[in-house]
């Protein structure tokens, strides 16, 4: 039996099916892909909790605004963190360590 694959794993599978062939994700691009996959996990499973406390017979707004504000906080998040990420590498690369990031990119390995 497959275990199923996590909402934050299909964001990082979709965002990594952006790099072009032979490219890699820098190390902090890897972390905050890290950051990205947990927040949509909790992503997935407050919205689970959301959807539960709304079909209650007696809903409590204090619970369901609670979840509300918390997936609008790893929403903006994950929004925040994904335009850091540069797949494209459109971004001109300019210290020494960006230099050598890119070249890891592009190479696959230290520079």
């Amino acid at each position: 039996m497959r275990t199923p694959i996590t909402a934050g794993k299909r964001l990082i599978n979709a965002l990594s099916e952006a790099l072009e062939a032979g490219m890699e994700w820098t190390e902090a691009e890897e972390a905050t892909l890290g950051l990205i996959e947990s927040a949509a996990d909790r992503v997935a499973i407050l919205k689970r909790l959301f959807d539960t406390e709304v079909e209650k017979p007696e809903v409590s707004t204090r619970r369901v605004t609670e979840l509300s504000a918390e997936i609008r906080q790893h929403e903006a998040n994950i929004q925040k963190w994904v335009s850091v990420l540069d797949p494209y590498m459109s971004r001109q690369p300019k210290s020494k360590q960006h230099q050598s990031a890119a070249h890891s990119r592009w190479h696959g390995g230290a520079a």
